[in-house]
């Protein structure tokens, strides 16, 4: 009985740990996930993350129970034809080159480890380009004062400003974002966008004086459309500051490419 619900127990936890596995490689960077109220199957990133641990453990501990139950057999798969003791049988040693090569090699970027942590990379900065990015970390959590007071808007004409665009009357300064912007049903980026379409004049003056966090894998694209920023106007105003940059290419690359740093051009765009 106990053999069967442990070899139970290791098969379903591992096929529910597989999945989140899967969901954690493809969601959003956390900054993105939570400014964009993402969820999948109704789920958050945090949620997601939640049963990946604590299934997982209990994956953890049905395997090393199934390892307990099974001990004999596995130690003979570390004997030789004689049923003598050796560890580093031809099947042990394949297992324990493979397990390095993929262990060190990911730590020196080698591939395929490389390529496939790249994909999910970009799976993630794509989000960017979908959901937009948070002026800073965790800015949906922000009452509507504490995020208007960063970005230097006036707290009650951008309370009017999301009054006008349709939002409940019930909205006060003191409501954070991510519930402004559940009253609408829209992403905190669209409640961000409502206020700027009235209250900002000059998009590159309302930039906040702190770059984003994770702003130097984002895309100049990407950054033009967090902040409303038109591409060509953005493209002028770095070369005027002698910084050569493409739209597709990202802060990162800008800043190397100029012998920068991702700040100095976050600067340059917002006129420093």
């Amino acid at each position: 009985m106990l053999r069967k619900v442990c070899s139970l127990t290791s098969f379903l936890s591992f096929i529910i740990t597989l999945l989140t596995s899967v969901i954690l490689y493809i969601v959003p960077h956390g900054r993105v996930a939570y400014w964009a109220e993402w969820r999948f199957w109704g789920l958050s990133k945090e949620q997601w993350g939640d049963v990946h641990i604590t299934v997982g453990t209990l994956f953890v501990i049905a395997l090393l129970l199934h390892l307990w139950l099974n001990w004999r057999p596995l130690m003979a798969y570390m004997k030789n034809k004689a049923r003598e003791m050796v560890v580093m049988t031809a099947p042990m040693i394949v297992s324990v080159a493979l397990t390095l090569f993929v262990a060190v090699g990911t730590l020196l970027h080698l591939p395929p480890m490389q390529q496939f942590l790249d994909f999910g990379l970009s799976i993630k900065d794509d989000a960017v380009k979908v959901y937009g990015n948070p002026p800073y970390g965790h800015a949906e959590q922000s009452s509507l004062t504490k995020f208007c007071g960063y970005l230097g808007f006036d707290v009650n004409d951008a309370l009017a400003a999301l009054r006008a665009a349709g939002y409940p009357a019930e909205i006060t300064v003191d409501t954070e974002i991510r519930d402004i912007a559940a009253s609408r049903d829209v992403s905190p980026q669209q409640v961000y966008d409502d206020i700027r379409k009235v209250l900002v004049k000059d998009p590159f003056a309302s930039m906040p004086p702190k770059p984003p966090e994770g702003l130097g894998k984002v895309a100049l694209t990407d950054v033009c459309r967090s902040f409303g920023l038109p591409v060509d106007a953005a493209l002028a105003r770095l070369a005027e500051k002698g910084i050569a940059a493409t739209p597709d290419l990202s802060m990162k690359e800008i800043a190397r490419k100029n012998g920068m740093v991702p700040r100095d051009v976050y600067s340059a765009l917002r006129g420093q």
